[in-house]
């Protein structure tokens, strides 16, 4: 990749996290603090920082899926959830973000 590419990529991005919503920051700030969380746990992190009003994976999941979508968000692993059981999705912050003109449509 050219070093102008590189650069017009990485204001791209910084585009995009200037037009994100505030629940998409908070994730993204918790996933910086909490790397390789599951959604539940990005819930209850929150949730104890005050920032969501209930421990609910649902308060964070549906964003989990638009900042996976624009690239920001990566699901890496798996593991089971202790709660219910199941197997649950591990995320972190995407290594290298692709940022696709047209792509990213979140709010």
């Amino acid at each position: 990749m050219s070093a102008i590419t590189k650069v017009t990529r990485r204001m791209s991005y910084e585009e995009i996290l200037e037009g994100l919503g505030q629940r998409h920051q908070m994730i993204l700030e918790a996933l910086r603090e909490r790397p390789r969380s599951t959604a539940r746990e990005l819930a209850l992190f929150l949730w104890e920082r005050k920032a969501i009003p209930m421990p609910e994976r649902n308060f964070v999941h549906p964003r989990l899926t638009e900042l996976m979508q624009a690239g920001l968000v990566e699901a890496v692993d798996k593991k089971r959830c202790p709660i219910t059981g199941k197997m649950v999705a591990v995320y972190e912050l995407a290594s290298d973000p692709v940022i696709e003109q047209g792509e990213l449509e979140l709010g």
